[in-house]
Protein backbone atom coordinates (compact mmCIF):
# COMPACT_ATOMS: atom_id res chain seq x y z
CA UNK A 1 0.00 0.00 0.00
CA UNK A 2 1.45 3.38 -0.96
CA UNK A 3 1.67 6.27 1.45
CA UNK A 4 -0.89 8.21 -0.60
CA UNK A 5 -3.59 5.73 0.42
CA UNK A 6 -3.32 6.57 4.11
CA UNK A 7 -5.41 9.29 5.69
CA UNK A 8 -5.21 10.86 9.12
CA UNK A 9 -8.79 10.16 10.17
CA UNK A 10 -8.38 6.44 9.59
CA UNK A 11 -5.00 6.48 11.29
CA UNK A 12 -6.36 8.17 14.41
CA UNK A 13 -9.34 5.83 14.54
CA UNK A 14 -6.88 3.01 15.23
CA UNK A 15 -6.04 4.71 18.53
CA UNK A 16 -9.54 4.75 20.03
CA UNK A 17 -9.07 1.47 21.87
CA UNK A 18 -6.62 2.23 24.65
CA UNK A 19 -6.66 -1.33 26.00
CA UNK A 20 -4.86 -3.01 23.13
CA UNK A 21 -1.77 -2.45 21.04
CA UNK A 22 -2.07 -0.91 17.58
CA UNK A 23 -0.89 -2.74 14.49
CA UNK A 24 1.19 -0.49 12.24
CA UNK A 25 2.47 -1.06 8.73
CA UNK A 26 6.00 0.07 8.02
CA UNK A 27 4.90 2.27 5.10
CA UNK A 28 2.21 3.76 7.31
CA UNK A 29 4.81 4.87 9.85
CA UNK A 30 6.97 6.37 7.11
CA UNK A 31 3.90 8.23 5.83
CA UNK A 32 3.17 9.51 9.35
CA UNK A 33 6.70 10.80 9.87
CA UNK A 34 6.76 12.47 6.47
CA UNK A 35 3.41 14.16 7.03
CA UNK A 36 4.22 15.46 10.48
CA UNK A 37 7.55 16.82 9.29
CA UNK A 38 5.70 18.89 6.68
CA UNK A 39 3.20 20.09 9.30
CA UNK A 40 6.02 21.14 11.64
CA UNK A 41 8.16 22.72 8.95
CA UNK A 42 7.44 26.26 10.14
CA UNK A 43 8.00 25.57 13.85
CA UNK A 44 11.21 26.93 15.33
CA UNK A 45 13.27 25.96 18.38
CA UNK A 46 11.14 28.40 20.42
CA UNK A 47 7.44 28.23 19.66
CA UNK A 48 4.77 30.62 20.92
CA UNK A 49 1.56 29.13 22.31
CA UNK A 50 -1.56 30.98 23.37
CA UNK A 51 -3.67 30.22 26.43
CA UNK A 52 -5.89 28.46 27.36
CA UNK A 53 -3.61 25.44 27.21
CA UNK A 54 -3.10 22.15 29.01
CA UNK A 55 0.59 21.56 29.75
CA UNK A 56 1.56 17.89 30.00
CA UNK A 57 4.80 16.46 31.37
CA UNK A 58 6.53 13.15 30.72
CA UNK A 59 4.36 10.31 29.35
CA UNK A 60 7.04 7.62 28.90
CA UNK A 61 5.10 5.09 26.87
CA UNK A 62 2.11 4.98 29.25
CA UNK A 63 -0.49 4.91 26.51
CA UNK A 64 -3.50 4.18 28.70
CA UNK A 65 -2.64 7.13 30.90
CA UNK A 66 -2.38 9.37 27.83
CA UNK A 67 -5.99 8.38 27.13
CA UNK A 68 -6.90 9.21 30.72
CA UNK A 69 -5.53 12.70 30.20
CA UNK A 70 -7.52 13.19 27.02
CA UNK A 71 -10.64 11.79 28.64
CA UNK A 72 -10.31 14.24 31.53
CA UNK A 73 -9.12 17.35 29.72
CA UNK A 74 -10.63 16.86 26.26
CA UNK A 75 -9.23 15.84 22.91
CA UNK A 76 -7.20 18.41 20.96
CA UNK A 77 -9.84 20.26 18.97
CA UNK A 78 -11.39 23.70 18.55
CA UNK A 79 -11.55 24.48 22.27
CA UNK A 80 -8.71 22.38 23.69
CA UNK A 81 -5.01 23.14 23.24
CA UNK A 82 -2.12 21.00 24.49
CA UNK A 83 1.57 21.57 25.05
CA UNK A 84 3.61 18.42 25.76
CA UNK A 85 7.02 18.81 27.40
CA UNK A 86 8.72 15.73 25.94
CA UNK A 87 9.75 12.21 26.95
CA UNK A 88 7.07 10.39 24.99
CA UNK A 89 9.07 7.17 24.62
CA UNK A 90 11.07 4.73 26.79
CA UNK A 91 10.41 2.93 30.05
CA UNK A 92 6.66 2.40 29.57
CA UNK A 93 5.11 -0.51 27.63
CA UNK A 94 3.68 1.35 24.60
CA UNK A 95 6.08 4.01 23.40
CA UNK A 96 5.10 3.44 19.78
CA UNK A 97 1.40 4.00 20.41
CA UNK A 98 2.11 7.14 22.43
CA UNK A 99 4.33 8.80 19.86
CA UNK A 100 2.19 7.74 16.90
CA UNK A 101 -1.01 8.96 18.54
CA UNK A 102 0.54 12.32 19.36
CA UNK A 103 2.05 12.72 15.90
CA UNK A 104 -1.29 11.85 14.32
CA UNK A 105 -3.03 14.46 16.45
CA UNK A 106 -0.37 16.99 15.46
CA UNK A 107 -1.23 16.38 11.81
CA UNK A 108 -4.98 16.62 12.44
CA UNK A 109 -4.83 19.65 14.77
CA UNK A 110 -1.53 21.44 14.07
CA UNK A 111 -2.50 24.58 15.97
CA UNK A 112 -3.95 22.73 18.95
CA UNK A 113 -1.16 20.34 19.90
CA UNK A 114 2.50 21.23 20.38
CA UNK A 115 5.27 18.73 21.05
CA UNK A 116 8.57 19.72 22.65
CA UNK A 117 11.60 17.47 22.68
CA UNK A 118 12.72 15.67 25.83
CA UNK A 119 16.03 14.06 26.67
CA UNK A 120 14.56 10.65 25.77
CA UNK A 121 13.98 11.90 22.23
CA UNK A 122 17.70 11.31 21.68
CA UNK A 123 18.96 8.19 19.96
CA UNK A 124 21.66 7.29 22.47
CA UNK A 125 19.02 7.34 25.22
CA UNK A 126 16.06 5.63 23.53
CA UNK A 127 18.37 2.95 22.19
CA UNK A 128 18.97 1.86 25.79
CA UNK A 129 15.78 2.61 27.73
CA UNK A 130 13.01 0.85 25.87
CA UNK A 131 12.00 2.38 22.55
CA UNK A 132 14.46 0.41 20.45
CA UNK A 133 13.65 -2.83 22.27
CA UNK A 134 9.94 -2.26 21.61
CA UNK A 135 10.50 -1.68 17.90
CA UNK A 136 12.81 -4.70 17.66
CA UNK A 137 10.11 -6.84 19.26
CA UNK A 138 7.37 -5.61 16.93
CA UNK A 139 9.20 -5.58 13.60
CA UNK A 140 11.90 -7.66 11.89
CA UNK A 141 15.35 -6.37 12.83
CA UNK A 142 16.15 -4.55 9.58
CA UNK A 143 12.75 -2.85 9.42
CA UNK A 144 12.91 -1.95 13.10
CA UNK A 145 16.32 -0.34 12.63
CA UNK A 146 15.08 1.72 9.69
CA UNK A 147 12.01 3.07 11.46
CA UNK A 148 14.04 3.69 14.63
CA UNK A 149 16.39 5.90 12.63
CA UNK A 150 13.48 7.73 11.01
CA UNK A 151 11.84 8.50 14.34
CA UNK A 152 15.09 9.80 15.78
CA UNK A 153 15.66 11.91 12.70
CA UNK A 154 12.22 13.42 13.28
CA UNK A 155 13.01 14.06 16.94
CA UNK A 156 15.82 16.35 15.83
CA UNK A 157 13.21 18.70 14.37
CA UNK A 158 11.10 19.00 17.54
CA UNK A 159 10.99 22.44 19.19
CA UNK A 160 13.03 22.83 22.37
CA UNK A 161 11.05 25.46 24.28
CA UNK A 162 7.68 27.20 24.27
CA UNK A 163 6.56 30.63 25.40
CA UNK A 164 2.96 30.62 26.61
CA UNK A 165 1.23 33.99 26.24
CA UNK A 166 4.61 35.76 26.47
CA UNK A 167 4.96 35.10 30.21
CA UNK A 168 5.42 31.34 30.83
CA UNK A 169 8.58 29.67 29.51
CA UNK A 170 8.39 25.91 29.09
CA UNK A 171 11.02 23.28 28.34
CA UNK A 172 11.71 19.67 29.22
CA UNK A 173 14.85 20.01 31.32
CA UNK A 174 15.78 23.41 32.69
CA UNK A 175 17.74 26.63 32.64
CA UNK A 176 21.20 27.21 31.27
CA UNK A 177 24.18 29.52 31.75
CA UNK A 178 23.88 30.07 27.98
CA UNK A 179 20.33 31.46 28.28
CA UNK A 180 20.45 35.26 28.51
CA UNK A 181 17.51 36.25 26.31
CA UNK A 182 14.64 34.72 24.41
CA UNK A 183 16.62 35.41 21.26
CA UNK A 184 19.12 32.78 22.44
CA UNK A 185 16.28 30.28 22.06
CA UNK A 186 15.01 31.75 18.80
CA UNK A 187 18.49 31.55 17.30
CA UNK A 188 18.87 27.79 17.83
CA UNK A 189 18.82 26.16 14.42
CA UNK A 190 16.81 23.02 13.81
CA UNK A 191 17.28 20.16 13.26
CA UNK A 192 19.51 19.26 16.20
CA UNK A 193 20.62 15.72 15.43
CA UNK A 194 23.67 15.75 17.69
CA UNK A 195 23.32 17.72 20.92
CA UNK A 196 26.60 19.26 21.98
CA UNK A 197 28.04 18.99 25.47
CA UNK A 198 27.78 22.08 27.69
CA UNK A 199 25.36 23.70 25.26
CA UNK A 200 22.07 25.54 25.62
CA UNK A 201 20.29 22.72 23.80
CA UNK A 202 21.70 20.12 26.18
CA UNK A 203 20.58 22.12 29.22
CA UNK A 204 17.07 22.60 27.83
CA UNK A 205 16.81 18.81 27.64
CA UNK A 206 18.70 17.78 30.80
CA UNK A 207 19.16 20.48 33.49
CA UNK A 208 17.64 20.17 36.98
CA UNK A 209 16.80 22.60 39.79
CA UNK A 210 18.48 21.90 43.12
CA UNK A 211 17.44 23.23 46.53
CA UNK A 212 20.94 23.15 47.99
CA UNK A 213 22.59 24.94 45.08
CA UNK A 214 23.40 28.52 44.15
CA UNK A 215 24.15 29.50 40.59
CA UNK A 216 25.03 26.72 38.16
CA UNK A 217 27.03 23.60 38.94
CA UNK A 218 27.77 20.33 37.11
CA UNK A 219 24.94 17.82 37.32
CA UNK A 220 26.89 15.04 39.01
CA UNK A 221 23.89 12.75 39.39
CA UNK A 222 23.10 12.61 35.69
CA UNK A 223 26.70 13.20 34.61
CA UNK A 224 25.43 15.56 31.95
CA UNK A 225 24.36 19.23 31.88
CA UNK A 226 23.92 21.36 35.02
CA UNK A 227 21.93 21.93 38.17
CA UNK A 228 20.74 25.43 39.06
CA UNK A 229 19.63 27.17 42.23
CA UNK A 230 16.66 29.33 43.15
CA UNK A 231 18.73 32.44 42.47
CA UNK A 232 19.03 31.45 38.81
CA UNK A 233 15.25 31.11 38.53
CA UNK A 234 14.70 34.58 39.97
CA UNK A 235 17.36 36.13 37.74
CA UNK A 236 16.05 34.42 34.61
CA UNK A 237 12.44 35.42 35.27
CA UNK A 238 13.52 39.03 35.82
CA UNK A 239 15.82 39.14 32.81
CA UNK A 240 13.35 37.49 30.41
CA UNK A 241 10.27 39.19 31.96
CA UNK A 242 8.63 35.88 32.85
CA UNK A 243 5.99 35.02 35.42
CA UNK A 244 6.70 31.30 35.53
CA UNK A 245 8.98 28.54 34.25
CA UNK A 246 7.41 25.12 33.58
CA UNK A 247 9.45 21.98 33.01
CA UNK A 248 9.22 18.18 33.25
CA UNK A 249 12.08 15.67 33.50
CA UNK A 250 11.67 14.59 37.15
CA UNK A 251 9.13 12.40 38.91
CA UNK A 252 6.90 14.30 41.35
CA UNK A 253 5.29 12.33 44.14
CA UNK A 254 2.08 14.35 43.78
CA UNK A 255 2.35 15.02 40.05
CA UNK A 256 3.86 18.48 40.38
CA UNK A 257 6.27 20.39 42.61
CA UNK A 258 7.06 24.07 43.06
CA UNK A 259 10.53 25.61 43.32
CA UNK A 260 11.87 29.12 43.93
CA UNK A 261 8.78 30.55 45.64
CA UNK A 262 6.52 29.17 42.88
CA UNK A 263 8.44 30.79 40.05
CA UNK A 264 9.20 27.31 38.67
CA UNK A 265 7.02 24.22 38.59
CA UNK A 266 7.87 20.68 37.51
CA UNK A 267 5.08 18.67 35.87
CA UNK A 268 5.13 14.88 35.57
CA UNK A 269 2.26 13.13 33.78
CA UNK A 270 2.99 9.39 34.06
CA UNK A 271 1.20 8.01 37.16
CA UNK A 272 2.67 4.97 38.92
CA UNK A 273 5.89 5.54 36.98
CA UNK A 274 7.75 4.78 40.18
CA UNK A 275 6.05 1.74 41.70
CA UNK A 276 7.72 2.34 45.05
CA UNK A 277 6.80 6.02 45.14
CA UNK A 278 3.33 5.32 43.63
CA UNK A 279 3.40 8.81 42.20
CA UNK A 280 0.43 10.72 40.93
CA UNK A 281 0.49 12.50 37.59
CA UNK A 282 -0.51 16.07 36.82
CA UNK A 283 -1.55 18.35 33.97
CA UNK A 284 -1.15 22.11 34.39
CA UNK A 285 -4.13 24.03 33.01
CA UNK A 286 -3.60 27.67 32.06
CA UNK A 287 -7.18 28.86 31.77
CA UNK A 288 -8.73 31.50 29.54
CA UNK A 289 -8.50 34.08 32.32
CA UNK A 290 -4.82 33.10 32.88
CA UNK A 291 -5.52 31.45 36.22
CA UNK A 292 -3.80 28.11 36.74
CA UNK A 293 -4.93 24.84 38.24
CA UNK A 294 -3.87 21.21 38.16
CA UNK A 295 -5.61 18.07 37.06
CA UNK A 296 -4.26 15.11 39.02
CA UNK A 297 -4.31 11.48 37.94
CA UNK A 298 -4.13 9.02 40.79
CA UNK A 299 -1.99 5.90 40.35
CA UNK A 300 -3.98 2.80 39.47
CA UNK A 301 -3.09 -0.73 40.40
CA UNK A 302 -5.17 -2.14 37.54
CA UNK A 303 -4.39 -0.63 34.17
CA UNK A 304 -7.59 -2.07 32.65
CA UNK A 305 -9.50 0.40 34.83
CA UNK A 306 -7.44 3.33 33.57
CA UNK A 307 -9.93 5.14 31.37
CA UNK A 308 -11.31 8.02 33.37
CA UNK A 309 -10.89 6.36 36.76
CA UNK A 310 -8.90 7.68 39.70
CA UNK A 311 -8.95 11.22 38.39
CA UNK A 312 -9.62 14.44 40.23
CA UNK A 313 -9.12 18.18 39.89
CA UNK A 314 -6.76 19.97 42.24
CA UNK A 315 -6.03 23.67 42.62
CA UNK A 316 -2.61 25.27 42.93
CA UNK A 317 -2.89 26.18 46.61
CA UNK A 318 -3.68 22.61 47.65
CA UNK A 319 -0.02 21.68 47.67
CA UNK A 320 3.42 23.19 47.48
CA UNK A 321 7.04 22.27 48.03
CA UNK A 322 9.57 20.79 45.67
CA UNK A 323 9.87 17.00 45.66
CA UNK A 324 11.92 15.93 42.68
CA UNK A 325 13.08 12.44 41.83
CA UNK A 326 15.52 11.98 38.98
CA UNK A 327 14.70 9.87 35.94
Amino acid sequence: MSGQQYDIRTFLSKHRDYKSSVTYELEELKWLIGRVRMVMADEKALIEVRHPVNIVGDIHGQYQDLHRIFNACGMPANRTRYLFLGDYVDRGPQSLEVICCLLGLKIAFPNKIFLLRGNHEQEFINKEYGFWAELEKRFPYGLALGIFKEFNDLFGYLPLAALVSEKILCMHGGLSPHLNSLDDLRNIELPQFVVGDQSLVQDLLWADPALDSQGFAPNKLREVSVIFGEDIVYKTCHKLKLDLIVRGHQVMRNGYGFFANRKLVTIFSAPMYDTTLKNRAAVLVVARDKTMRFYLLNPLEKKEDAYGVGFRKNFVDDQSGYNGHDL
